[in-house]
Formats: structure tokens, C-alpha cells, sequence
């Protein structure tokens, strides 16, 4: 009973660490509205989830169209966000000198709209184009959120205390959308795939109050801030390239970052659309179980890692916690490699499990790791072109992916263990990538403050 009581004391106290009290007074309002925008918001983006909806497609649309052509299509609904991020440059030159939250607001409404659409596609091979069409729509919206949305964080919360606050609200968004999509399956599973007809528009009326809540969001020191914005060249969405290669060419170690992360994001992208094929051709799973795999347990696993990772956020450079971090990913990939070759499916969910531990790591990082580089009046220019770069990983990996999983398929081999073999590969290079750079910048690193 002893040894219980400090266990339950930790609980609690993880517990009351999100309730708005636990903040600096100054950052209380705006991150109580912020628990309320997730919370309500997130079941919006349940519906659009790149892994939840990849597996709704792959078992509905089942047979209406040659097996490759939907393996694609899964695998550019499983990158939707990654490919709407190409439009970064276009919305942190829309955000430039303007008001965020105005901005960031009708970006929400935009997607909760279009999510809403979903519930009206047949389920036929016109549908299914129509419903990859309205999910990209509606990631481009929420790419924008993403793109503007660090610059409210940094006004609003100081530096001692925005990482632990991003942590909590990425536990919130992490914690529906795991519950909500394993829910959406075990629906869909027990009631048939018209369900989800039912299922968008009440998820989509709930965001509405995320959006209301947002709205009343006010951002500290908003003239300075906007008047320093102004006063920097304006960036015309068209410029995004021509600025993204001049941030790379005057700061080259955030181009060396950049090229480690682009080589592990590669291939962590490549991941999602195999494991969604695999759960249904190689395993055999229904909706159920495929989702808490490919989506669910990852995503409550994060929270739970979020804390962890925090901590050596808040005393290290970008640079080292990659180093440490992207080694959870390789952790993942062994275990998926194995439990294809083996047959074994609970290696599949301690593949999801530590690719849990990776992404709690990784969503810190991608909010703020631009951060420990960006001087404070290009924070929007350094974000914008770490997403573009995402993006065009975005662009990439999906069709690699089911392109080298069908040709796999075509030599007589088993593709899920090829495919897995080769991610994990890629991974590896990322890592060790990250691991050289942090070796080479370690007075750099040893010196920096944030």
C-alpha cells in the first residue's frame, strides 16, 4: 500500500499539472482556451486522421478499384498532411504583419466545413477521388493553423514554460484522437461503413466549439510583435522557395538539420501506408484492430511520452535531442520488421507502442525545434520552410512507398518484410546523421541559451 501511494501521487499531480492554475498567471486565459480549442477541435481531426481514415479507405473501398491504384491512394491519404505543409510559404506570407488569431480561426471554420463533406461521398471509385480531394482540402487548412500557430505560443507563454504547456496540449489532441478513432472502429466494425456518415457531422459540430473558443484568444504584445513583422521585407507566398533556399544557404547547420530530419522523415512517412496495407493484407484485421495499431495505441502512448521528452527539451539543443529521440523511431521500425517476417502481431503493437515513445518526442520537436535556430523576427520563415520540407517528404514517400511495395510484390517477394527492411534502413541513416551533427556542433550546443 506504501509503495503505491507515491505512484498515485505522480498521477495526481500529472493530473492537476493541466489545469490552468498550474500556469504562470499570465499565461493562464490563453491556455485555458487553448485545452478547450483541443479538446472540442481534435474531434474534427479524428475524422481526417492520416492513419484513421488510410484504414477506413482501405477496407470500404475494398475491390472497387484495382489493388495498387487504392494501395496509392491510401498511401496519399496517410501523407495528406504532410503534402498540404508544400503551402507553408503561402500561409506564413498570408500571416505576415496581420493579426494570428483572426487568421488562425477562419483556417479552423475552413476545416471543420470541409470534414463535414465527408459524410455526403458515395461509396463508389468517384467517391473515393472525391474523398482524398476533400481530405487534402481540409489538411492545407490545418497546415496553415500549424504554420501560424507557434507564433501565438511564443507571445503568450515565456520560455520556461511553453514547452511543458505545448506538451499538454498535444497530450489533449493525442488522447481524443486515439480514443475517438479506436471508437470510430469498433462503430464500424460492429454497425457497417455507412456509420461514418453519422459519425463526421457529430464530430464536425463539436469542433464548432473549439473554433468559438479560439476566437476568444488574445495574443500578448501583439502591435510589437506585428510591427516587427512589418517591419521585415514582405514575403509573397510566391517568394517561399527563393526564401526557404536563402534560410538554408546563409544557416548552414539548420540546412544540415534539415537534411537529417528530411532523410528520417522520409522515412517514417514511407511507414504509415505499409503498415495500413499490411494490417489488411498480411494480417487480415478489420477496422478495429488496424486503426488502434496504426493510429490509436501510438497516439495514446504519446502523452504518456510527451513528459520524458519535455524534459530533455528543456535543457537541450534541438540538435542533441534528435540525436537521442530519432533512436525510438529505429526501436519501431525493428519491431514492425519482425513482426511481418514473423507472422507475430503482437510485435505490430510494440511496434506502435515505441513508435508512440518516438512521436511524443517528435511533435515537441516539430512546434519548437526551429526555435534553438530561427532569430526571433524570422521564427515564421524558419517554421515555414521546415514545413515545405516536410511537405515535399510529403510528396514523395507515399508513392515510393507503394511503388516499392508493389514491385516487391511483382519479383516474388513478401512486400511487407521488404518494405519494412527498407524504412528501417532510411531510419537508420537519419539517426546516425543526427548523431554526427550533434558531435560536430557540440561547442555550439554546449553554449546556447534559449
Amino acid at each position: 500500500m506504501l509503495s503505491q501511494t507515491p505512484v498515485l501521487g505522480r498521477a495526481a499531480r500529472a493530473v492537476t499539472s493541466f489545469h490552468p492554475s498550474s500556469q504562470p498567471v499570465l499565461s493562464r486565459r490563453s491556455y485555458a482556451l487553448e485545452l478547450i480549442t483541443t479538446f472540442f477541435f481534435a474531434m474534427t481531426l479524428m475524422v481526417i486522421d492520416g492513419n484513421v481514415i488510410g484504414v477506413f479507405t482501405r477496407q470500404t473501398y475494398d475491390g472497387l478499384l484495382p489493388l495498387a491504384t487504392l494501395n496509392i491512394l491510401v498511401a496519399v491519404l496517410g501523407a495528406t498532411g504532410e503534402l498540404a505543409n508544400l503551402l507553408s510559404f503561402f500561409w506564413g506570407s498570408l500571416g505576415q504583419g496581420r493579426p494570428k488569431v483572426p487568421l488562425i480561426n477562419a483556417l479552423q471554420l475552413c476545416v471543420v466545413l470541409t470534414a463535414g463533406l465527408i459524410a455526403l461521398i458515395p461509396q463508389t471509385p468517384a467517391g473515393l477521388y472525391a474523398l482524398v480531394a476533400v481530405v487534402i482540402v481540409a489538411r492545407v487548412c490545418w497546415s496553415g493553423v500549424l504554420t501560424l500557430r507557434p507564433a501565438v505560443w511564443r507571445a503568450n507563454y515565456n520560455a520556461a514554460s511553453r514547452h511543458r504547456i505545448v506538451g499538454h496540449i498535444q497530450t489533449v489532441q493525442m488522447l481524443v484522437v486515439a480514443i475517438g478513432g479506436a471508437l470510430v472502429g469498433y462503430i464500424l466494425d460492429q454497425q457497417n461503413p455507412a456509420a461514418y456518415r453519422v459519425i463526421v457531422p457529430i464530430a464536425c459540430t463539436l469542433g464548432l466549439v473549439g473554433v468559438l473558443a479560439y476566437s476568444r484568444m488574445r495574443v500578448r504584445g501583439e502591435r510589437v510583435q506585428l510591427a516587427r513583422e512589418r517591419s521585415a521585407s514582405l514575403m509573397r507566398f510566391w517568394d517561399g522557395p527563393v526564401v526557404m533556399w536563402r534560410i538554408l544557404r546563409k544557416d548552414p547547420r539548420y540546412a544540415q538539420f534539415m537534411g537529417c530530419l528530411f532523410v528520417l522523415g522520409f522515412g517514417n512517412i514511407m511507414v504509415g501506408p505499409v503498415l495500413v496495407i499490411t494490417l489488411v493484407e498480411h494480417f487480415g484485421l478489420g477496422y478495429f484492430k488496424s486503426i488502434l495499431i496504426a493510429s490509436s495505441l501510438t497516439n495514446i502512448v504519446i502523452p504518456l511520452a510527451i513528459p520524458l521528452w519535455v524534459r530533455l527539451m528543456d535543457r537541450a539543443h534541438i540538435v542533441k535531442f534528435r540525436a537521442v529521440q530519432s533512436w525510438a523511431f529505429v526501436v519501431s521500425g525493428s519491431c514492425f520488421l519482425a513482426g511481418a517476417y514473423f507472422k507475430e502481431l503482437p510485435l505490430m503493437f510494440v511496434g506502435a507502442f515505441f513508435q508512440g515513445i518516438a512521436f511524443g518526442g517528435g511533435n515537441l520537436a516539430w512546434h519548437l525545434g526551429h526555435v534553438d535556430f530561427a532569430p526571433p523576427a524570422e521564427s515564421g520563415h524558419y517554421m515555414a520552410t521546415h514545413v515545405t520540407l516536410n511537405g515535399i517528404r510529403g510528396l514523395l514517400a507515399p508513392f515510393t512507398a507503394v511503388a516499392c511495395y508493389e514491385a516487391a510484390r511483382a519479383a516474388g517477394m513478401d512486400p511487407s518484410v521488404a518494405m519494412f527492411g527498407m524504412t528501417l534502413a532510411i531510419t537508420l541513416v537519419g539517426c546516425f546523421g543526427f548523431w554526427w551533427l550533434n558531435s560536430s556542433m557540440s561547442a555550439q550546443i554546449a553554449n546556447h541559451k534559449r
